[in-house]
């Protein structure tokens, strides 16, 4: 009784923290500043905190990323208050952290699967939410590589003129990372060199290899499901 519990709870975490990832890739599509950034920021602030909480549950992991979530938050709300000139190293700083988060939560994610090759519900939705968390990373990865190396993106100068400051660039990284994973392509956003092209390459086969991951946990899912009916019968 106390496992099922246990499943359940975990169940409706993914389902929550899904909810919050899917909210916040689509408010940070369209934030740029003022209201819209700050918002941004604020949904940002809970799904960190909820990825945290959800996916960290081992003491020794959730003490170590609870330092990195702090920082993250920090640096993420200290650039209100610094000088405009720091903005391009607190820019770099702030994605910095979060791809180290955001990778972590992937890695554990994809450990906890493997280690409970079972099928389930609770699986199925880990494994959702790592893609998402993953393409949010591979958007951080984007973005600090077009802050040391710009020349290696070309972007569409009509979509750059859309994005007055670095917040709504970050959007678009995003938004370029998730056609990356996906491997459908985005042309507004093109890698002409590396580490762009070197970046791209390798979002593509964590893509590919991913959603075969994610397959096999539905596949697990369906023969567990026909396991238990033979075994009522």
């Amino acid at each position: 009784m106390t496992d099922r519990k246990a499943v359940g709870l975990r169940q409706r975490k993914f389902a929550v923290l899904s909810i919050l990832l899917c909210a916040a890739l689509a408010i940070e599509t369209v934030s740029t500043h003022g209201a819209e950034r700050f918002l941004s920021d604020g949904v940002a602030t809970v799904l960190a905190v909820g990825i945290w909480f959800v996916v960290f549950d081992r003491p020794r992991e959730r003490s170590a990323m609870a330092a990195v979530l702090v920082a993250a938050l920090v640096i993420r709300w200290g650039g209100y208050f610094v000088a405009a000139n720091l903005g391009h190293v607190i820019s770099l700083a702030d994605q910095a952290v979060l791809a180290l988060l955001l990778w972590s939560a992937v890695y554990v994610i994809l450990r906890d699967l493997f280690r409970a090759p079972a099928g389930g519900a609770e699986n199925v939705l880990g494994a959702i939410c790592g893609y998402l968390i993953a393409g949010d990373a591979w958007g951080r990865i984007n973005a600090i590589a077009y802050l040391l190396v710009p020349s290696a993106y070309s972007i569409d100068p009509a979509v750059t003129a859309l994005l007055p400051d670095w917040h709504g660039r970050v959007a678009l990284f995003t938004y370029y990372a998730f056609a990356q994973v996906l491997t459908i392509g985005y042309s507004d956003v093109t890698p002409v060199r590396a580490p762009a092209t070197t970046l791209s390459l390798f979002a593509a086969l964590f893509g590919v290899f991913y959603t075969a991951v994610v397959v096999s946990v539905f596949v697990g899912l369906a023969q567990s499901g026909k396991g238990g009916g033979r075994d009522n019968e």
